[in-house]
This record gives C-alpha cells, structure tokens and sequence, in this order.
C-alpha cells in the first residue's frame, strides 16, 4: 500500500474501489462460478461470443457494451429477486474470505467514528448491495436495469469505472464539505477518483 498526498483535519470520506482493492481477487468470475450451473456456463459463454461478434460487425462495441453482453449471455430475464437471492449468497457464502481484512477493519473503525465510507465499484449492484448493506457502508457501482422485475440484459446506470467513479462521486456527495478525501484502489479505472482525493492509498 502505497500513500500519497498530504491530510487535512476535518470531515472525512472513504471512497474505496472493491475488486483488488478492497477485495484480493475480482469477484465477477467468482460470482459467474458461483451462480451458473457449469453446463450454462458454456451455454452462456458461446452467446456472449456471438453478442460480442455483433458489437464489432456494427461498431457498437465498448468496455461498457461487451460488460453487459456478457451479464446478459448468463442473467438475461432473470428476476430481480432471483438475483437479488443469488447476490446475498455469494456475500454469504464466499465474498468474506475475500476480503481485505485489514483494511476492511479500517474502514469499519472509521465509520464507527462517524467517517463515511463509499465502496465506488465497476462491479453491479446484484453482490455489492447485500456486503455493502451489511457493512453499512455506502455504494456507488454500476447497476442492472430491470423491466417488469426482469433483468433487460442492460445496465441502468454507465459503466462505474475511470471517469465515471468521480462523476458519480461529485454528484452524490458535496466534496466542498470535506476537508480529507480519502481514496483507495488499484488501477487506471481508480485514477480520476484519485484526483479528487486529499489522500491516496494503491493496492
């Protein structure tokens, strides 16, 4: 863990990124292990191969586009709360031995001393929900759209990653009215989260 920048007193704020920060390991393949019978896991492999192809052949590919074709290929029309039930599972189940422990029992101290605490994550809402509610920590991440109480195969929010962490960050939360900003993660998808951190820690 690497710190940088200097620290005001004052109000404080945790914005921690999840996957390899917060987390040793990225939890979407370990969720997809998780929730999908291997037999739908090859299944839905090859529909994500050819919905890829499709988001080349007509220029509508992106990081945030071949993201949702792959939760698509595996949770499209699922219901919310099949997969609200399957989120709850895995934090049950598995996300704990994931886990930091050491920095996430730095953030539970801080907000026990009245610090808020902010996990901004590329990962959806379907597991970081029931960790974050659990934790009473707040969240920001991408999220899953649903119709009707069916997953659509879209999100309903952009992709949480680079730019949008902080764009996501400034228009949930009056920086102005905290004097230290701290902010923890582990790659170029953290950096413009970094940017409005006081101080910094790199996983």
């Amino acid at each position: 863990m690497i710190e940088q920048h200097g620290t005001k007193p004052g109000p404080s704020i945790h914005f921690v990124d999840f996957d390899g920060t917060l987390s040793h390991d990225d939890s979407l393949p370990k969720f997809l292990q998780f929730a999908v019978p291997f037999p739908n896991l090859i299944f839905g492999g090859i529909v994500f191969i050819f919905s890829s192809l499709g988001l080349i052949l007509t220029f509508k590919w992106s990081k945030s586009a071949f993201k949702a074709a792959l939760f698509a290929a595996f949770f499209k029309g699922k219901t919310q709360e099949e997969l609200a039930r399957l989120g709850a599972d895995f934090y049950q189940q598995k996300m704990r031995s994931m886990l930091r422990v050491a920095l996430l029992e730095q953030l539970r101290k801080a907000q026990k001393n009245g610090e808020t605490v902010v996990v901004v994550s590329a990962s959806p809402d379907i597991w970081l929900r029931p960790f974050c509610a659990g934790e009473g920590f707040a969240l920001l991440c991408t999220e899953f759209e649903f119709v009707d109480g069916r997953f659509t195969g879209r999100f309903a929010t952009p992709n949480c990653n680079g730019d949008e962490k902080a764009l996501r960050i400034q228009a949930a939360y009056p920086l102005h009215t905290f004097k230290n900003i701290q902010a923890y993660g582990n790659s170029k998808g953290d950096e413009a989260m970094y940017a409005l951190a006081t101080k910094v820690f790199k996983f």
